[in-house]
């Protein structure tokens, strides 16, 4: 796990002093070494931040180099497979290390770039072709490691996280109108290549990337995507689960290889405590350290389910008590990190976690990320399956699906998931009296729709979850969080193979009646307590928002929406958005995820969009965050 920088310019390379500027932004990725490689005659410079997991010795070292010194690598991630290509590799490769970084230099070496579709990990990676004169890069295929880039007449800049190519000092960080209206009308994020920053783009998940500085050209191609038309069918349930659980059951064991230690997170809901229950067959009889958010407020407290999978497969079990105080307190660095506005501080008990697993010593971090967008966990994702059910005629089944709804969650619950789309539409029309009408005009962009390529209604709204509307900023939160205090996420619901079966099955597999992951549910029978095993409830990461607005966030929520740069930001109107501010004071359960939206995008805008100051805050955020990192020596060579 790394943070990469890298730099391919026409003519000259940039100063030194800039690249370990931008490559030392990103020291909190990576603080147990530092890697630098120039070649002044191509004037390409690659950087690196090194957090060893794999092959904790100097062999490790990127940029990497193959034996010809041809080809050089800077890579961020993890390709689990790494040992089942290396023996296919070996023939023809001569190893120097045991990392696998040096896979991938022999895989591109041997295969091309068609090597990506071998792949089974997490990653992003750009390799200098010194005898095609290119620049290869490539990122995995739903974007767990992030990858932006800048490209200007004879300049192309990347990075893993957007401060690297602002500490370039080469552009100005200006905002992306259209990003922040979608940020505000649809609460989206990363739901496309687009960024909040204006000329810095992110390569989407599963794309390949070819740079030509002689052309001063770049291509990219998508090198994976589901395929609507596969399909696997059996003729009974116990099938589907046996299949699906050795599928997840190999995934987890690909993400148990490290070199450091490995534990895993737990929320107390049937994902996370799926994975803690197969770690615990793979560790045999090891324990495991689990790592849980806890709060106060019983409502959304998982500690009775927390304490029950805990019991069971006798984890140690760490668990913190988020804290909207000091939630205050870092609010500067937490968004210095995030790099774009977020929807609510459901994040913030992520980012507690992994400081904790951080304090416990802990380095590799396994979750139960990506099983709802794949499996359809989402209460609203059964709108759906609603709409298939009637369009397949199976109207019987339908009204029984509606009137269970009804009873559990009243006439609003029913219809959260008979209309699973509109919540954008919702947002919009709670929001709309409040924008600046002149930003509205200027900025409008429609929601991002991933294209309807499956028969089923359901399977093409898990698609647009997992494409666009969901998990994309899901990932950039947890690679962010986990980043910040140096910790890797792994998430073996995000394998390959994995997504591919759930996507092939059939619908009634992921959604049953009214019941969410079947198949899951059926895997893990016999795995797993009964009362965490049939929830029906889900909260997740959940945080009590409305209460921490009401109470400790309450002055700074005032102080911001009361501010003059709130109003001069002319993006929400001022006076409309102080009446949502009081009625939400009057009744503390009115508008508070839109309150949170106008907080955090405000907050964002202050950390970053200042222009006399904006590089000199992330400059000094670094230093400040980097303090007691160990720095190897700088390792610069001449290409």
């Amino acid at each position: 796990m790394c943070g990469i920088i890298g730099s391919v310019r026409g003519g000259s390379c940039l100063p030194v002093n800039t690249s370990i500027r931008m490559r030392d932004s990103l020291a909190h990725r990576g603080p147990d070494d530092a890697g630098l490689w120039v070649s002044p005659r191509d004037g390409v410079t690659l950087g690196s931040r090194r957090l060893a997991i794999l092959d904790l010795s100097p062999h490790g070292h990127q940029p990497m180099q193959d034996p010809t010194k041809t080809l050089t690598i800077a890579f961020n991630g993890e390709i689990y497979n790494y040992r089942e290509l290396r023996k296919d590799l070996e023939r023809t490769y001569s190893f120097q290390s045991n990392s696998d970084t040096e896979v991938l230099l022999a895989a591109y070496a041997n295969w091309g770039p068609d090597f990506l579709h071998q792949l089974n990990g997490m990653f992003a990676f750009a390799i200098w072709d010194s005898k095609k004169q290119c620049l290869f890069a490539a990122r995995d295929r739903f974007g767990e490691k992030p990858f932006y880039y800048v490209h200007r007449p004879s300049t192309f800049l990347f990075g893993s996280e957007i401060k690297a190519l602002l500490a370039s000092g080469l552009l100005a960080p200006e905002p992306n109108l259209a990003a922040i209206y979608r940020f505000l009308a649809y609460r989206e994020t990363d739901a496309a290549d687009e960024t909040f920053f204006k000329e810095i783009y992110a390569l989407a998940p599963g794309y390949g990337l070819l740079y030509s500085p002689s052309r001063d050209a770049f291509k990219v191609w998508r090198y994976w995507d589901l395929d609507p038309a596969a399909e696997i069918r059996y003729s009974n349930d116990r099938s589907y689960s046996e299949h699906f659980h050795a599928l997840l059951q190999h995934s987890v064991a690909l993400r148990l290889r490290s070199d450091v230690p490995v534990g895993s997170c737990l929320s107390g809901g049937l994902d996370s405590s799926s994975i803690v229950s197969l770690v615990a067959r793979q560790l045999a009889g090891k324990q495991q350290a689990t790592f849980s958010a806890r709060f106060n407020d019983p409502a959304i407290d998982e500690g009775e389910y927390i304490q029950s999978v805990s019991a069971k497969f006798s984890t140690s079990n760490y668990a913190t008590f988020p804290d909207p105080r000091r939630m205050i307190e870092e609010l500067s660095t937490f968004i210095w990190h995030q790099e774009h506005p977020f929807v609510g501080p459901s994040i913030y008990a992520q980012w507690c976690v992994m400081r904790m697993a951080k304090e416990a010593g802990v380095t590799v971090l396994l979750d139960g990320q990506g099983a709802d967008e794949n499996l359809a966990g989402y209460l609203a994702t059964q709108g759906s399956h609603y709409r298939d059910l009637f369009n397949e005629f199976r109207w019987i089944t339908l009204l029984q699906c509606a009137g269970t709804q009804f009873k559990r969650g009243g006439f609003r619950g029913l219809a959260g998931t008979l209309v699973p789309s509109g919540a954008w539409l919702s947002s919009l029309s709670a929001n709309r009296p409040c924008l600046v009408p002149e930003f509205s005009r200027m900025a409008f962009a429609p929601p991002t729709r991933s294209p309807a390529k499956f028969k089923s209604a359901l399977h093409n709204e898990l698609y647009q979850q997992l494409r666009c509307s969901m998990l994309p900023k899901l990932l950039r939160f947890a690679d962010r969080s986990s980043m910040a205090f140096s910790r890797e996420v792994r998430l073996p619901f995000l394998d390959h193979h994995v997504v591919e079966y759930l996507f092939a099955i059939p619908e009634e597999q992921k959604v049953r009646g009214t019941t969410t992951k079947f198949v899951l549910r059926q895997a893990m029978r016999g795995g797993l307590p009964d009362k965490v095993l049939n929830r029906t409830d889900k909260k997740g990461f959940e945080t009590p928002q409305a209460a921490w607005l009401h109470g400790p966030l309450r002055p700074w929520a005032d102080s911001i929406l009361h501010s003059s740069a709130f109003r001069e930001r002319g993006w929400i109107d001022q006076p409309a958005a102080l009446r949502a501010w009081r009625r939400f004071l009057a009744q503390p359960n009115a508008r508070h995820t839109l309150l949170f939206r106008w907080l955090s995008l405000e907050a964002w805008a202050r950390m970053y969009l200042k222009p006399s100051t904006a590089l000199d805050t992330v400059s000094q955020k670094r230093i400040v965050l980097n303090q007691g990192f160990r720095t190897n020596p700088e390792v610069l060579a001449e290409g």
